[in-house]
């Protein structure tokens, strides 16, 4: 900031300096040109330091309104670079810089121009504009700044409650400090006018700027990738589009039949949404395990939607689903054999499954189309379990006598652990990954998940999920038969 009033000498701008110098309690004078390198970043240090006390409710020289547009342009540059460096801090090398993110960010600039134009004319000083702009720039550093620091610190499990208090979704974090700090500031302007000039100021100040930024969400400038799909978008080469002919036909096609005498288990495994690998993670682990500990292999079906595997998986989609449940209702023992079918994904509050794979455009997975599926395949004996948000909407629709229901969550509660970079859902983990590697018994293997994925929400402060089970009458024998086979099995 510099003293530039035009109604003064050199003089007594000088002497005026050191009077507001005295008054404020910081010294902005200028240094005599020519403007070096380290005078610049004298001045910088200065509005930074300025902008803190402000930010604080204090005093902090602006009120002199004597800042240039040079003053201006840097306090705009530190503002992009410090949000730069602590969006990186934060996001990490594995992000990348947002470029359409610069017009969102200095949405602030125009408003803030229009808004010391006015307050120009209302205070009829001609440095009002930049004076009053720098002011409000400078304010918002520091807020900003705590609010990253907090960020960080919610990363820390001992800090991770912080989390909750941190959603911002107004232009500036800590809206309402920012808010505070400038109408303090506006508050000590306008002294010719008397207590007029100052409400009219203020009420400029929160029609002219309060509602854009309120309801106007600021960008970072450095994102994390984790916005798109995980893996890429799907594309739909002559390769891709040749594989998926044959894919399903093949695992179908090679599908055993069941055994008399003998309680086989079928597998079918749903990787609904093809944005997150974490889903086909879960259902490749889960169909290993099956295949190798609970016997299915030869008799197990995997539908994915992902890039990765777009040759080497059927896709997951609705149709593919009802072909694999009608094509295992053929091949299994009706009476004696068990099908267990896990879907994992997405899951909105309406109950829908979330079923994604872009750029095809795929019918959701619903409990009614669920039930219409496996009625139409006649499948007697079935484990469903739905790991989702608000899965537990599931159950009511598929109860029947034949029927073990298992949920990762109640109707209105979300599940956790569908994160990028995960290998596990929170209950993929607790269930497949921990409890099924040690017993062959479905329900014991629920209720220790269960017990698991409550104590990870009490120790992470998240609001329960609520896993859910059902069992129709008709399944109890089936399954305990089917128990104790497997573990004749492995005793051998």
């Amino acid at each position: 900031m510099t003293p530039t009033s035009p109604t003064e000498s050199p003089a007594a701008t000088t002497a005026g300096a050191a009077a507001r110098a005295d008054e404020d309690g910081l010294n902005h004078a200028t240094p005599p040109d020519p403007v070096t390198p380290r005078s610049v970043l004298s001045h910088l240090r200065l509005d930074l330091y300025g902008g803190l006390r402000g930010a604080f409710f204090l005093r902090s020289g602006f009120e002199t309104l004597d800042s240039t547009p040079a003053s201006l342009v840097l306090l705009v540059l530190a503002d992009l670079v410090l949000n730069l460096l602590v969006s990186l801090l934060l996001v990490g090398r594995g992000g990348s810089f947002s470029y359409s993110s610069i017009p969102y960010f200095l949405f602030y600039l125009p408003l803030f121009l229009l808004f010391g134009v006015a307050a120009q004319r209302l205070l009829r000083r001609p440095s009002a504009l930049v004076g009053v702009v720098c002011a409000l720039v400078a304010f918002s550093i520091p807020i900003e700044l705590c609010h990253g620091l907090l960020e960080w610190l919610a990363q820390w499990r001992p800090f991770e409650g912080l989390s909750d208090h941190l959603a911002a979704p107004h232009y500036y974090r800590f809206f309402g400090w920012w808010l505070a700090a400038s109408l303090v500031f506006l508050l000590r302007l306008a002294r010719p006018g008397g207590w007029h000039r100052r409400l009219e100021l203020v009420l400029l100040f929160l029609v002219l700027l309060g509602p854009p930024l309120y309801f106007y969400q600021r960008g970072d400038l450095w994102v994390s990738n984790e916005g798109g799909n995980e893996s890429g978008e799907l594309s739909l080469t002559d390769q891709v589009l040749t594989a998926q002919d044959h894919l399903l036909n093949d695992q179908l096609g090679a599908l055993l039949p069941g055994r008399p005498g003998h309680s086989d288990l079928y597998f079918i495994g749903f990787a609904g949404d093809a944005s997150q690998d974490v889903f086909l993670k879960e259902l490749s682990a889960t169909r290993q395990l099956f295949d190798t500990r609970f016997g299915t292999a030869g008799r197990s079906v995997l539908l994915v939607n992902n890039p990765q595997s777009a040759t080497t998986l059927p896709f997951a989609t609705v149709g593919n689903l009802e072909r694999a449940l009608v094509r295992v209702g053929e091949v299994m023992n009706r009476d004696e054999d068990v099908l267990f079918l896990y879907l994992s994904s997405h899951g909105s509050r309406d109950q829908e499954l979330e079923v994604s794979n872009a750029p095809l455009e795929l019918k959701q997975v619903t409990p009614e189309s669920l039930r219409r599926m496996l009625r139409k395949a006649g499948i007697r004996y079935k484990v469903v379990v739905v790991s989702a948000c608000f899965s537990g909407g599931f159950i009511q629709p598929l109860q029947d006598d034949g029927s073990l229901v298992i949920t990762a969550a109640d109707a209105t509660h979300e599940s956790f652990g569908c994160g990028f970079g995960e290998n596990y859902t929170w209950f993929g983990e607790a269930f497949v990954g921990d409890a099924l590697r040690g017993t062959f018994s479905f329900t014991d293997a629920f209720e220790k998940s269960r017990d698991t994925i409550r104590k990870w929400e009490e120790e992470r402060g998240e609001t329960p999920s609520n896993p859910q089970i059902w069992a129709g009458k008709e399944i109890w024998p089936v399954l305990k038969r089917l128990q104790k086979e497997l573990e004749q099995r492995k005793a051998k």
